[in-house]
């Protein structure tokens, strides 16, 4: 490789590892009045919908993530979440699928440091009386 090839591609090198950046997350809160203990991230369930829990919950927290689709993977953003919901005192989820962008343009954009490719997910963040003990258990509470 000359020396001026390498120089031109310094900066798509730089942009990629500027480009690398984790996730964000944003949580709203559902019920301000109701504050709950911390939970931890182990204690989460996944629902995939509000018809799989099996029993009354409350409703703590909206949270939302969102990560380049080039840098993160699925499991990252899930991973944010459910840390997210133990910080709010929750025992599970219920989850809405990760949705990426398909585009290559935008794929192509993120790769050169554009920032345009996003894979995002959000979930519910609640909280069932009926998992307390299992909750207590799973993080040594």
């Amino acid at each position: 490789m000359s020396r001026m090839t390498a120089l031109k591609a310094l900066p798509l090198a730089m942009a990629l590892l500027l480009g690398a950046c984790g996730v964000k997350k944003n949580t709203v809160d559902v019920s301000p009045s109701y504050n709950r203990a911390p939970t931890c991230e182990a204690a989460i369930v996944t629902y995939a919908s509000r018809s799989e829990v099996p029993s009354n919950y409350y409703e703590l927290a909206w949270i939302e993530a969102e990560g380049n689709s080039v840098y993160t993977t699925d499991g990252k953003l899930q991973e944010q979440v459910r840390v997210g919901a133990a910080k709010v005192g929750a025992s599970a989820i219920i989850a809405n699928p990760v949705d990426q962008s398909k585009e290559g343009v935008k794929v192509l954009g993120e790769a050169v440091g554009a920032k345009s490719a996003t894979q995002k997910t959000s979930a519910l963040a609640i909280y069932l009386p009926a998992d307390e003990a299992r909750v207590k258990q799973m993080c040594n509470k």
